[in-house]
């Protein structure tokens, strides 16, 4: 969990120093297919959790399925049921047995969306939101608004990968960036090279198609 790893480029060794220092509390990472936003920020959080830098991670995604797949409809169980799906990155990154340990043990906390409302994250808790492309302002709002003494807001998404027109007309990321640019208590790091693989990189490529 939180294995030690290095920047491959400049943007990743900028997004290393940003994760790293305390000062910024609401930290954005933007980026395409395979450039790291993710993994890193994921790596990040489970390394401060090991070394007592924050008590908890608290996972945060907006329901939203992939622009042009069909919805496979309502997804039973509770809470961490209808979310798991969403939690594979960290699978991913460490193993399924360690994601389950982590729910258990309470280190790891799913939320979705819609029950953040009321919440208070205090006592350094690490609140993580990925593909938050898919947010409105409002949704932003609400996140940021939960952030209590101690505790920062993490932000992985790409502004590319927009799966709802809702999101296109009133897109939180973007009034983040507008609302608090030269805000202390805020740094952003846009991730430009793709990382992945040699086949991961063609993705892009797609875009002049």
């Amino acid at each position: 969990m939180g294995e030690k790893i290095a920047p491959r480029n400049l943007e990743q060794k900028m997004l290393f120093h940003m994760l790293q220092e305390d000062d910024t509390k609401i930290k954005l990472c933007l980026g395409s297919f395979g450039t790291g936003k993710t993994y890193l920020m994921l790596q990040h959080a489970l390394k401060g959790v090991q070394e007592g830098r924050f008590s908890k991670i608290v996972f945060v995604r907006n329901n939203v399925i992939t622009r042009g797949s069909r919805d496979i409809g309502f997804l039973g169980g509770g809470l961490v049921e209808k979310i798991y799906p969403y939690l594979m990155p960290i699978a991913d990154l460490t193993s399924q047995d360690t994601l389950d340990e982590l729910i258990r043990s309470e280190v790891l906390e799913p939320v979705p969306l819609g029950f953040l409302r009321g919440r208070d994250f205090s006592n350094s808790t690490l609140v993580f939101c990925d593909e938050a492309e898919n947010l409105t302002k409002q949704n932003i709002q609400l996140m940021i608004g939960r952030i209590g003494d101690g505790s920062q807001l993490w932000i992985a998404g790409d502004l590319k990968q927009i799966d709802h027109r809702d999101f296109e007309q009133n897109n939180g990321i973007r009034a983040l960036i507008n609302g608090l640019a030269g805000e202390p208590l805020f740094g952003m790091v846009k991730l430009v090279k793709s990382e992945r693989s040699a086949t991961a990189m063609l993705a892009d490529r797609l875009d002049a198609v």
